[in-house]
């Protein structure tokens, strides 16, 4: 199965862009096998896990800010500057952990 990959990957052709995309309480896929890779389901509900700490005004403004601060901070590398996201970095960490959600603490992802 192929790695999740941000909107800004370097990648070219097909697995270019996201695989699965978090929209506040949808999860997008782009392609239709994706939806049942377990991983990816788990890693996008971490993220649903976050907006309902956060609720969808924090979260979005504490996404982008932490991306466009990474944009300068790896000299706008854009696939780093993802990948160093705070509250992606606890998706990608977790997403193999099937039990993480349910013993999940909150605010887990400012620690990393």
């Amino acid at each position: 199965m192929k790695n999740i990959t941000g909107l800004f990957s370097k990648e070219k052709g097909p697995n270019r862009g996201f695989t699965a995309q978090y929209a506040v309480f949808w999860i997008f896929f782009k392609d239709k096998k994706d939806m049942s890779d377990t991983r990816l389901i788990n890693h996008e509900l971490i993220h649903h896990e976050q907006v309902k700490e956060l609720t969808p005004f924090l979260f979005l403004p504490i996404y982008l800010g932490n991306y466009v601060f990474n944009l300068f901070k790896y000299k706008f590398d854009a696939d780093l500057a993802y990948r160093n996201i705070l509250l992606e970095k606890e998706a990608y960490i977790h997403e193999n952990n099937f039990t993480y959600r349910k013993n999940r603490k909150r605010y887990a992802w400012i620690k990393l």
